[in-house]
Parts: C-alpha cells; structure tokens; sequence
C-alpha cells in the first residue's frame, strides 16, 4: 500500500469519525433538553436540627414510575420547610383547618400535586400536608412541632412499617439507633455540577454502563409465595399459623406483617415492645396535638397485600415480600391494639373502608402494581370520602 492511499484512508476514517461525532453530540443535545432528570434540583433530600430528613427546601424532584406504574414522569415541588407544594414559591399554610401528618403515602411522588387526595380537597379547603418517605411516628411528631398550627385538626396516617421491628426505620429501629438531628441544607451549583449532572444522565454513560456491567445474578431467597390465607381478618386469633411457617419467611420484613395480623396474644415479645414503644409515641403525638388546642384522628394505611390482586408485583418483591396475589393480610389487629389502648383517640380503619370500595369495584387498582403506593384512583375515592366525613367549616 502506497503512502497516498494510506493518507486516503486515514482521511475517509477521519471523516467518518467527525461524523459519527457530531451526530452523537446532536443526539446527546436532544436527549439532554428532553430528558426530565435534568429539570432536578442537584440534591433532592436534606437533614435538619428539627426532623432526621426531609426533602430540601425550594427544589424540584423528578420520578419516573416504571412501565406497569403508567411509565409517567412526575415533578414534586417544595416550599421553604420542604414540604410538597403545588408549585416552586407557594409558601406553607400555617393557618391550615385540616393538616395531614403521614409518610410517602401522603408524599405520593408518583403522581402530580393536582391528583392526591389533599391536592383535590386543598381547591376548595384550607389545608395543608407533610409527609416524606419512611417517616414514623417520631417524624410526625417532628413535623407537628415545626408547623405548630393551633385550633385546627390534625390527621395522622399511621403505617404498619412505623412498627415493624424488622424494618430500618420503624420507631423500634430507631430508638436502638439515635442519630443526632443536625442540618445540612447546601445544594451545589456551579459550572461542573451542571457538567456532572449531565453526563449522569447521558446516553454516553448509559452505552459505557451496558457494555461494562456485569450480568446481574438472580440469588433467588424463596422458590415460592406464601398462598395461604390464614392471616386474613376472620383468622386474627389463630397463631398456629405463625408457628407453621417456613422459616425462610421469618427472616424477611413481610413477617411482621404477618405477627401484627393476628391478635397480640400471638404476637413475639420483640413484637410487643415494638408495639408499645409506638403507642407511646402515638401518646405524645396526642399530648402535643391537646397543646396547641386541636383535634386529632389517626387512620392505619394498609398495604396492597391487605388485599387480593392490589400491588400485584411489589408484594411479591425478592428479600423482602412473599405474598401471594390472591391472599389478604390485615392491619386490623394492630389498629385495635392502638384503639383500645387510646380509647379517647379517633382511630379509623382505611382497610375496612378499601374492602368496601372493591365490593363494588373489583377491577379497580388502588395500588401502583410495582412501587406499592396508592394510585390517583384511590385518592380520588379518598378525597371524596373526607370532603363528606370531615367538618371543613372547622
């Protein structure tokens, strides 16, 4: 090969290469303006000296749901103290009638301000929400000293998970592991965080993570799902059931789920004291609601296995859930044990209500299929069934 074709060659490839070049950058351009990661806020969650962690203050979050959840992309806003809002700038409404107190079933970052239930019932009521992912009771507590909003009434969502023993941040959990409250609220900025935050989300590290990542191995914990229906509301007195258990099951979050559906005669003495630790902090809950002169009601969120064929996927998720879609855990158990103990507290059940809903709706899905939170039709049933079950002229 003569000196001149050689040239040639490296001419032709040299183009080619510029070519290819320039159209990965025109390609990385668009997936760049179109690509709603980019529209977030460089951090999204902070800690502070008055709540372990919350979203920070005044940012934009994004969350794309999977393909089963709808595949919808969703922005979530928040205000100066970092609660949800509709919109950048709105401020927190401290003269709120009806304030709702919970965790990421109240965030709902998986659907847009305008279609949770508080979104709905905010058009035409004065009220305001704080939830954040993961948050238990002491949380709550948290977020009612920060808003301190005297004469109005405060709606509190409990969640199986505020007690499980097992779970990382239930009340159990953390009172065996203080951390100290301390605030970090800086969001960076600049040139090369903006450059950082863009190759993050390029197609250049998607194609260099495909063809650098290794084939992820399936380490598969149960072989099969739990499809008994021995832990459903007309079993709560039998604990034959719990001891009959495989003990794979045992080891795994969903089992407190399955100890706190039955009656507390059954339950362990972790279980217990998991139980009563919560119900003190559901007391201080009380005591500090009476300070600021308002009213209170605590609702138990159950989850999408308290009922067949809700949450079809994620009850079913590998190191955590084992159930199977045709079978119904209840919370109820737990709800009482609450109930009795506070008799002067208004407890009220979302798992007898949601069984009444599917009586007469038996396709309709009140729970994402993969992330397990509730889907907007739910909040809708839930927003109408506040706005005729709560005094709004409070």
């Amino acid at each position: 090969m003569n000196l001149t074709k050689l040239f040639y060659i490296i001419r032709i490839l040299s183009i080619n290469f510029l070519v290819l070049i320039g159209l990965w950058l025109i390609v990385e351009i668009i997936n760049f303006s179109i690509n709603p990661y980019n529209k977030e806020s460089n951090r999204t969650r902070c800690t502070y000296d008055w709540i372990l962690y919350n979203y920070c203050p005044n940012i934009t979050d994004v969350k794309i749901n999977t393909e089963a959840d709808g595949g919808n992309v969703v922005f979530s806003y928040t205000n100066e103290i970092g609660q949800r809002v509709r919109g950048l700038q709105e401020k927190s409404n401290r003269n709120a009638k009806h304030v709702f107190i919970g965790d990421s079933f109240l965030q709902a970052e998986e659907m847009d301000y305008n279609l949770t239930f508080y979104g709905q019932l905010e058009r035409k009521n004065s009220v305001t929400v704080f939830g954040y992912s993961s948050w238990n009771v002491i949380q709550y507590i948290e977020a009612i000293k920060k808003l301190s909003i005297k004469n109005t009434h405060y709606h509190v969502f409990l969640m199986p998970n505020d007690i499980n023993p097992q779970y990382g941040r239930s009340v159990y959990y953390e009172n065996r592991n203080k951390t100290k409250r301390k605030e970090s609220l800086n969001i960076p900025h600049g040139f090369w965080v903006e450059l950082k935050k863009g190759y993050s989300n390029s197609l250049l590290k998607k194609f260099i993570l495909a063809i650098s990542s290794k084939p992820k191995t399936q380490n598969q914990i149960l072989t099969s799902t739990l499809t008994s229906n021995d832990f459903s509301v007309d079993k709560v007195s039998d604990c034959k059931s719990l001891e009959q258990l495989h003990i794979q099951y045992k080891k795994m979050l969903g089992y407190d789920y399955l100890v706190y559906s039955k009656l507390p005669i059954c339950w362990s003495k972790k279980h217990k004291i998991a139980a009563e630790e919560a119900l003190q902090e559901i007391v201080k809950v009380q005591n500090l609601v009476k300070k600021l002169n308002s009213d209170l009601t605590v609702y138990m969120i159950p989850p999408g296995w308290s009922f067949p064929n809700q949450n079809i996927n994620g009850r079913k998720t590998e190191g955590y859930y084992f159930f199977g879609e045709n079978i119904a855990v209840t919370t109820e158990p737990l709800l009482n044990f609450f109930a009795t103990s506070l008799p002067s507290v208004k407890f009220i059940s979302l798992e007898s209500l949601i069984f009444d809903w599917l009586k007469n709706c038996d396709e309709c899905e009140y729970y994402f299929p993969d992330d397990g939170h509730w889907t907007p039709e739910f909040h809708y049933r839930l927003s109408e069934y506040l706005n005729k079950s709560i005094n709004f002229s409070y």
